[in-house]
């Protein structure tokens, strides 16, 4: 006996008219109503019926008025099941509870087998199987995931190039099934669009009530104008990359400049843009942080820039003409403006600035969604997308995760430029620390230093970039701190105050630098180990004297004290050392083979035994996990002696024995 079989029996039974108005419908007297009075419909679907009371009763009242309660809508008043194409099985009790057998893996849609050859005939999309059937009995093609928060385990791929209707069950989580049906669909299906049911819930509502499909509710309809475009290997034209600065900027790329704040990173990026309008190419500056005529605009005319190829942009609203771009929404029109002049140069000042309010900079995935359009317009355009941000206060040798916020943002970015302040050279050290398009890491020097300018209101002084050449220098050493702490960092120490006291607590800072160097020591671990013990620095008056290193409470009549004396605010006390520097033996080690030898030869000693740990934090960062089996190899070589865990370079002596 089917449902609807049973309900006119007891329809009859009641004295109740009852009318069967085709093979699966009927229309029947509302218990309680005059006989004229058929406002109840019922509905015949597989395994089911529908009913609806059109006088606003619960089904629930009205089969208890005829002596039947819900499971009597089913054939099976257990409940139904629902068998899926792949072997799943799902069955579905009265009170609506289910339970899964069968291929529970499976990831066919329901009824995927029912769907038409013909591509151009509607497919609906509901949440469930009793919808699935409620669509078919009136002739439409339908499928299910099997429920909310299931979408992302079917298989829809059957429905490439198909025009797709999304019945969305009307409460939140309807909605968001909805919502995540259309996104699994939007690089497949033809056509989207989005209804409700006129009536109820869900289709199965709608159907009961007596609606026809075209009476859904339109909520949303998106056209995908998505397609995947297959392209072969052979066809695919290789180009060489273009370079703005060899191994630094990448044409047709995006590139980050990073930097603590009031390093003058700004000032750096006018430099290349003024460089780009001297070459006849317009440039386009985006900036948010600093005044447009009080510092952009005069920054750029000390750099020379011919102001006529600057282009600034702002946002017209209806309330201001002076709004900021907000990137993603402005993308489209800030590209027409690009491809409209020829930009070739573009400056994000701050990229953060510019970044939508309702996407976070620590968020992985709204940063790409940020900056993946950006680096995309600048293959498009052949263009230069340089993006300003900042670092954190940690150090750390990693640019990657100095960048404030998530590591995605140096991910996207083809390289990453990092400035650093070398203290004791008085310059920025400018470095690729990323540089997935370079074929070698190169750094550069430079000084902000100020420049006269005529302006509207007179004569100022603004900041310029004064370029000093190449140097071996590395801002990561700069910026990787001090990872020597304890016993390892006293040994530099202690050969710091050593030389200091014995020429009376102060001397010149590259005199000081080349005693440490003559004891195996880098240049870059000497400074950052001067910072930490406090030794003050000064500019000399005396021509060509420079930085002087001082330290307090120094002896004065040649006496060395026991213990060094250093300033009251340093962290640590450290003893003496009583080898004297000026009579460390030469070395007769054999030349190294490749670089990272050289660094770690000339960070040995022959005098001092230094330990692994200590060696390699005086190499560059880019040796420094070869540093153990380099000093291995040494040991091996007789280039260097090991006694317990100190190495030390072999003397001449030691070398020939």
């Amino acid at each position: 006996m089917t449902a609807i079989d049973r309900l006119r029996d007891a329809w009859h039974a009641a004295g109740l008219n009852w009318t069967d108005t085709s093979a699966n419908t009927a229309s029947a007297q509302a218990p309680g109503h005059s006989p004229a009075d058929k406002s109840v419909s019922i509905t015949q679907i597989d395994g089911q019926a529908l009913m609806h009371c059109h006088a606003g009763e619960a089904t629930e009242d009205v089969l208890g008025s005829v002596n039947l309660t819900t499971a009597d809508l089913f054939d099976n008043p257990q409940g139904v099941t629902y068998e899926y194409a792949d072997g799943r099985k799902v069955h579905r009790t009265p009170n609506k509870r289910f339970r899964q057998a069968g291929n529970t893996a499976g990831n066919a849609l329901y009824r995927v087998e029912n769907l038409p050859e013909n591509k151009d005939l509607q497919v609906f999309v509901v949440e469930g199987e009793k919808d699935v059937h409620a669509l078919e009995s009136i002739g439409a093609c339908a499928v299910t995931s099997g429920g909310a928060n299931t979408a992302h385990k079917r298989d829809w791929s059957p429905l490439q190039d198909r025009h797709v209707t999304i019945v969305a069950d009307d409460d939140q989580p309807g909605h968001k099934h909805a919502a995540q049906v259309a996104a699994e669909l939007e690089n497949i299906a033809a056509s989207i669009t989005v209804v409700a049911a006129k009536t109820g819930k869900d289709a199965a509502d709608h159907i009961a009530a007596g609606h026809a499909i075209t009476e859904f509710q339109k909520i949303e309809t998106k056209s995908t104008g998505r397609r995947l475009k297959i392209t072969f290997g052979h066809d695919v034209k290789t180009r060489k990359i273009e370079w703005l600065i060899p191994d630094w900027i990448p044409r047709s790329a995006l590139t980050l400049l990073a930097g603590r704040e009031g390093l003058g990173k700004s000032t750096i990026a006018v430099a290349w843009t003024a460089e780009e309008t001297i070459k006849g190419n317009y440039v386009l500056y985006v900036h948010t942080e600093d005044s447009r005529e009080h510092t952009v605009a005069p920054r750029l005319k000390a750099a020379g820039a011919d102001m006529s190829k600057v282009i600034f942009v702002d946002v017209e609203t209806e309330t201001s003409d002076s709004g900021t771009i907000t990137l993603p929404l402005d993308n489209a029109a800030l590209e027409q403006v690009v491809a409209q002049y020829g930009v070739t140069f573009m400056v994000l000042d701050a990229a953060t600035s510019s970044m939508s309010s309702e996407l976070s900079g620590k968020d992985d995935r709204q940063v790409r969604q940020f900056l993946e359009p950006l680096a995309q317009m600048a293959a498009r355009q052949k263009m230069v997308v340089l993006g300003l941000v900042h670092f954190g206060k940690r150090d750390g040798a990693d640019s990657g995760k100095l960048i404030l916020g998530s590591i995605a943002w140096s991910q996207v970015a083809r390289s990453v430029l990092s400035v650093a302040l070398d203290e004791d050279q008085d310059q920025l050290v400018i470095t690729n620390t990323k540089g997935n398009l370079a074929t070698c890491v190169r750094s550069e020097a430079a000084r902000i230093v100020s420049q006269t300018i005529d302006t509207e209101d007179g004569p100022t002084e603004v900041g310029k970039v004064k370029w000093l050449g190449e140097v071996k220098a590395d801002a990561r050493d700069f910026l990787a701190g001090d990872a020597i702490d304890g016993d390892e960092r006293t040994e530099i120490e202690k050969i710091i105050l050593d030389y200091l006291e014995r020429n009376g607590g102060s001397a010149p800072a590259k005199e000081v630098l080349k005693a440490t160097r003559d004891a195996g020591l880098d240049d870059n671990t000497v400074k950052k180990a001067r910072r930490k013990m406090g030794v003050k620095t000064e500019k000399a008056g005396g021509t060509g004297v420079g930085w002087v290193w001082t330290i307090d409470n120094a002896p004065t009549d040649g006496a060395v004290p026991e213990e060094a004396k250093v300033p009251k605010d340093s962290k640590d006390a450290h003893t003496r050392v009583k080898a004297p520097l000026a009579s460390l033996p030469e070395s007769s080690a054999p030349a190294p083979r490749d670089d990272a030898r050289r660094d770690v030869l000339g960070a040995l000693s022959a005098t001092y035994g230094m330990d692994a740990r200590v060696l390699t934090q005086s190499v560059s960062p880019r040796y420094r996990d070869q540093v153990n089996d380099i000093l291995d190899q040494f040991v091996t070589e007789g280039i260097a002696t090991l006694d317990g865990t100190k190495y030390q370079l072999a003397t001449a002596q030691e070398a020939a024995a």
